[in-house]
């Protein structure tokens, strides 16, 4: 499978998020192209794509609708998702910050259908040395079901884009039917 994974703006937090996701994604087998937006020409030739921005006013960066608005009709025929990057995103996740969030991208959802979408805190991903061992036993918390509230932020990057990875399989046909939970 072939997956486009594109952030708003050249570097910084949404980067970085970008980054990790394209990372897990290729770890578990996926080819991956990591490109700012600015860097995309077409998204022609990927079997799906990862679109990512900054909030910015309670919505997306203009930069990112753009793309979004351009790519609109290639978009909405292959498997897309969406993760935006709340700098002010504490660690209250109830139903009302839920609908609240959910707010920041319903213009984009006016305009394509995403399989997925992800929220993550202006402090999701930090540079961290991973220890020797230490992707395998991630690996092994999400499938087992017993990564803790809590853990590092990036960990949530890490368990929504593995979560991600199966739903676009699925999406695309190239894997196992059934449910996918929690992405």
């Amino acid at each position: 499978m072939k997956i486009l994974v594109t952030f708003a703006g050249s570097a910084g937090v949404t980067a970085s998020v970008a980054d990790l996701i394209a990372r897990v994604m290729t770890g578990l087998g996926a080819e991956v192209t990591l490109l700012p937006m600015s860097g995309v020409s077409t998204v022609k030739g990927f079997s799906a794509v990862v679109v990512g921005s900054m909030e910015q006013g309670r919505g997306w960066m203009p930069e990112a609708m753009e793309f979004v608005r351009v790519n609109q009709p290639l978009l909405k025929k292959k498997p897309l998702a969406l993760f935006t990057v709340i700098p002010a995103l504490g660690s209250e996740k109830g139903a009302e910050s839920r609908m609240v969030i959910m707010q920041y991208t319903a213009h984009v959802r006016g305009m394509v259908h995403p399989v997925s979408e992800g929220f993550f805190t202006g402090e999701s991903v930090r540079d961290q040395k991973a220890e020797p061992g230490e992707r395998s036993k991630f690996k092994l918390r999400i499938l087992l079901g017993l990564l803790k509230e809590g853990e590092s932020r990036s960990h949530e990057v890490e368990t929504w884009a593995a979560k991600l990875h199966e739903k676009l399989l699925q999406a695309t046909g190239k894997g196992p039917a059934g449910p996918v939970h929690g992405a």
